[in-house]
């Protein structure tokens, strides 16, 4: 009869801890599926027309790897060719292989510029390619001068070195009132490495250069840098993309001035208004190139990627926590009595 009530017990337990790790799991589950457009107060939103940017950069940040090419569309990042495998070379102009790609691409796009029509596979591979939208002569001819091989990024370092700072980070957004999706940031600037320093002398965790660097307060100097202060550079990041945003009005100009510069965006905007998305499509100058038109849906897209990775390893830590009570209760049961 114990062993009996004993059994009882056990199977009681197990369809506790089973219901607990499905809901756990659902609940996460639903979580991941969120991050894809988050919502909230706190967060901030993708345009409407940015969706697309912000897909095609999730996945350079999270499918492709450094030695892979995706071949697109400058301007149109939906229109992507096709993904090919093309080393890195120390060679600046890049390899004989990456011209060839680029070579056939224009070339295929030259015919239909002509024809109108694909006539060999690889020409109807890259009509098929195209956002029906876009299937036109007009943009056939265009598009030969705007080919370019973006590479994957190795993603994963910056979101293990991440893991130590981002607590800290949104604890001073929070007490400060910014959105906590700006924890985000370093990810883009140095990959959360604070020690990294870039070409031209910014670094850190923001990639601070020295002149704003002191303007916010920072020592830099030959034996102190407060750069690579993890909580003092937070505190004086925070402070600069605040100070950025009460002259921008806008979260996602405010980010693409911490790039491409304030004066730069305070000029965009007395030209074209406080309009992210014509400013993005309209302000071209050498300066506002590829890299900071692309700044703000990166930020997007890794935020997404590092929000999903969040939610992955809360999943992980779940089942592990659940699995080990389920191990724990079992081990107790040899000396229930009744």
């Amino acid at each position: 009869m114990r062993f009996t009530m004993i059994a009882q017990f056990v199977n009681i337990v197990a369809v506790v801890v089973g219901s607990v790790l499905v809901t756990s799991t659902v609940a996460l589950a639903e979580a991941a599926k969120s991050v894809s457009e988050p919502v909230g107060s706190n967060l901030l939103e993708t345009p409407v027309g940015l969706k697309n940017d912000v897909k095609f950069w999730e996945r350079i940040f999270s499918e492709y790897t450094p030695e892979e090419c995706v071949f697109h569309d400058e301007w149109n990042l939906d229109a992507v060719y096709y993904v090919a495998p093309v080393p890195r070379t120390a060679n600046s102009s890049g390899s004989h292989l990456l011209k060839r790609h680029l070579k056939s691409i224009r070339a295929a796009l030259s015919n239909l510029a002509l024809r109108g029509e694909p006539f060999s596979a690889f020409e109807r591979g890259i009509v098929a390619s195209i956002p029906e939208r876009l299937r036109n002569r007009k943009f056939y001819t265009i598009a030969q001068g705007q080919v370019r091989c973006q590479r994957g990024v190795e993603f994963q370092k910056s979101l293990n070195l991440s893991q130590q700072y981002i607590p800290m980070i949104k604890q001073t957004l929070r007490e400060k009132g910014l959105p906590a999706d700006l924890a985000y940031l370093p990810h883009l600037e140095s990959g959360f490495n604070r020690f990294a320093t870039s070409r031209v002398g910014a670094k850190g965790l923001w990639q601070f250069m020295p002149s704003t660097a002191r303007a916010e307060g920072l020592v830099v100097k030959r034996n102190k840098d407060f750069r690579t202060d993890p909580v003092r550079s937070t505190d004086a990041a925070t402070d600069h993309l605040a100070s950025m945003f009460l002259r921008a009005k806008s979260w996602e100009l405010a980010i693409t001035a911490y790039n491409y510069g304030e004066n730069g965006v305070q000029r965009a905007i007395q030209k074209f208004g406080p309009d992210y998305m014509k400013i993005r499509t309209e302000h071209k100058t050498r300066m506002f190139g590829f890299a900071a038109r692309n700044y703000y849906p990166s930020f997007l897209a890794v935020r997404n990627v590092a929000m999903r990775d969040e939610v992955r390893l809360a999943t992980r830590d779940s089942r592990k926590s659940i699995s080990r009570s389920g191990e724990n209760t079992s081990a107790d049961d040899t000396v229930v009595t009744f």
